[in-house]
């Protein structure tokens, strides 16, 4: 017969046993879906372009939904970049890779839908391998056309990216990981372009799930832009994150 000392340190033990295994199988979502910035020194700070004079209309600004200095790493071989856009009466936009000298590398022009939402770019694979040098600072920008004959007067935002190659330890993470779970690898580890473009992935493809919305809340509460979390994604689900 067991006596009272033994049945508690019994019972303490199946409590821990218990409580080990829960944290053990806990998904990486109910952990964390916080973005981890790496370390490195501030290129600048996050700056949104103001509606007042332009063709942008509506209470918040033009904004890139970048971390909060403005930097961030892509380990994707078709990065995509994500702003939220006011509602406008300019009809499209134009994207821009930069690199350190100010040449352009890349443009595109994108079609804009009017209403206020996310708009997304993906850059193609082609250009991704041959343009941006693992471990090298680039610089994007995106410009409303307010009028392509007067580009001085077109609101703008602007940002760093570059690009890394991930450590073997996260490359075998995220191959065991689901795609809700790569997210928050992601994230944790400091690589904001595919820890957004595979949660935005999610939830264009899940857009009831709870679980989904509520790791995107998070994802930008973490990088203050909590009042960006509710608008809608205004085209189609962007390309699959590579998975490495």
């Amino acid at each position: 017969m067991l006596q009272k000392n033994d049945y508690r340190k019994l019972m303490s033990a199946c409590l821990l046993s218990v409580l080990g295994s829960l944290i053990c199988s806990a998904p990486l979502f109910a952990i964390a879906q916080e973005y981890h910035p790496p370390k490195r020194g501030t290129p600048g700070r996050r700056e949104g372009a103001g509606t007042r004079g332009t063709c942008l209309r509506g209470p918040k600004l033009l904004m890139p939904l970048t971390p909060i200095d403005s930097f961030s790493t892509t380990a994707s071989n078709s990065p995509t970049f994500f702003w939220y856009v006011p509602k406008t009466a300019a009809q499209t936009a134009e994207f821009a890779l930069l690199d350190e000298n100010d040449r352009t590398l890349y443009k595109t022009i994108v079609n804009l839908p009017g209403t206020p939402g996310v708009l997304s770019v993906t850059l193609p694979a082609s250009v991704t391998t041959s343009v941006l040098t693992v471990g090298k600072d680039f610089y994007w920008q995106l410009s409303i056309l307010c009028d392509p004959n007067q580009p001085s007067i077109n609101p703008f935002v602007e940002g760093v990216v570059q690009r890394l190659k991930p450590t073997a330890a996260l490359t075998s993470q995220l191959k065991k990981a689901s795609l809700h779970d790569r997210s928050a690898l992601y994230a944790s580890n400091g690589i904001w372009q595919d820890a957004i473009a595979t949660l935005a992935q999610e939830r264009c493809a899940k857009p009831q799930d709870q679980r989904v919305a509520t790791s995107w809340v998070r994802l930008l509460q973490s990088v203050q832009l909590e009042d960006y979390a509710q608008d809608p994604l205004m085209q189609s689900c962007p390309a699959k994150a590579t998975q490495k």
